[in-house]
């Protein structure tokens, strides 16, 4: 037999064929798609941290305590002649529906 066929250091028979159809081929992705997935997991964690239980609650602490603060605002309108009695009752009634809306709990103790 031939020597020169049995030395493996200077001849490889599979010339990268094996590599080529049996292992998974990487491919990367382009940098626009990485940046797009990049956005889109930043808009998504940010969907969920506004639309979270702990925001929730925030949002109605600082409604309660904006509505408090416009009350005090529609009343001192009024007593200085700005607002008029009409547009001062309709401000305060909504006031008072955005402070329901807040204030209201989410299990109906009856």
């Amino acid at each position: 037999m031939n020597r020169y066929i049995d030395s493996s250091a200077r001849y490889s028979s599979d010339n990268g064929i094996f590599e080529a159809y049996f292992t998974e081929s990487v491919s990367t992705a382009s940098p626009l798609k990485r940046w797009l997935d990049s956005c889109l997991a930043l808009l998504l964690q940010l969907i969920k941290a506004v639309t979270g239980a702990t925001a929730c609650r925030l949002y109605r602490v600082f409604g309660v305590a904006a509505s408090l603060i416009g009350f005090v605002g529609v009343i001192g309108a009024m007593q200085s002649g700005t607002v008029g009695l009409g547009m001062g009752l309709l401000i305060g009634a909504v006031l008072i529906g955005i402070e329901y809306l807040c204030l209201r709990s989410k299990h109906r103790q009856d």
